[in-house]
């Protein structure tokens, strides 16, 4: 079975996590499939890109973890790089992406919403970047797009204490840009959001992105390299190597540096 399957629609696709007996967690499968898309609508005269998970209860967990554990830590580091830089396209994309959030969104898959242009989310939602939590950092710009996003203040409360966020405070903080009652389906709600903006001037879109980029300053190249330097660093500690055992065991995690 495919890790993700790809619906096109008028003006755009709908990319779905398919992995819902892992809570859609992410595979180089699914990073490879995405970036095709975006290759094929980007070339092709899309406007839209909807990203959602399939099942209730997640709309993506955040790395398959159990898929790293024969790898080397440059091999974890040569893996960031190349998502967090798909991730870095996808924000700077023409494409209109939409997170069309069913259930959580931690880590990984909440860089990969960040990401986007939208961020649409159902009441039970639940986001959060626990990285903290294992001793390690997030990988795929997270540190980036979520001070980017929220401020400094609320980016450091978020990715130093690893809580989980219920979706009427991240519509407060602004980490989701709606949050709907899903009465007509998440999809639907996010693919008419889409189609909504993408009824407006190309160019007047492109113009309002590109001003607003420039008043937040958006998702810095030497950020984006300096968070690729950090992970590195931390991916090859005790203490990571530790907190990634104790997730995979279930059990508590045993830090030197406490």
């Amino acid at each position: 079975m495919m890790d993700f399957r790809i619906e096109h629609i008028e003006n755009g696709a709908i990319f779905r996590l398919s992995r819902p007996d892992k809570l859609n967690s992410t595979t180089p499968a699914i990073w490879a499939g995405l970036e095709a898309l975006l290759d094929e609508l980007e070339t092709g005269g899309g406007r839209f890109l909807v990203v959602t998970g399939e099942g209730e209860k997640a709309f993506c967990a955040g790395t398959d973890l159990g898929s790293t554990t024969s790898l080397s830590a440059d091999q974890v580091g040569d893996r960031c790089d190349q998502v967090r830089a798909l991730l870095t396209r996808l924000s700077r994309s023409r494409l209109i992406s939409v997170a069309a959030l069913n259930g959580l969104a931690y880590g990984g898959g909440l860089e990969l919403a960040s990401a986007c242009t939208f961020r649409v989310a159902l009441p039970h939602v639940r986001l959060s970047v626990p990285e903290i939590k294992i001793a390690a950092m997030p990988a795929y710009g997270g540190t980036q797009f979520l001070t980017s996003l929220l401020g400094r203040a609320v980016a450091l409360d978020l990715l130093l204490t690893g809580r989980v966020v219920p979706a009427d405070e991240a519509l407060r903080i602004g980490l989701v840009s709606r949050v709907v009652d899903g009465s007509t389906g998440i999809v639907d709600e996010a693919v008419a959001l889409a189609n909504s903006v993408c009824a407006h001037s190309a160019a007047a879109i492109t113009a309002i992105r590109e001003a607003v980029s420039a008043a937040d300053a958006g998702p810095a190249d030497d950020g984006m390299d300096r968070e690729g330097v950090l992970a590195r660093q931390i991916f090859t500690s005790e203490d990571c190597r530790e907190g990634t055992a104790a997730f995979l065991e279930k059990r508590a995690p045993r830090f030197t540096g406490r």
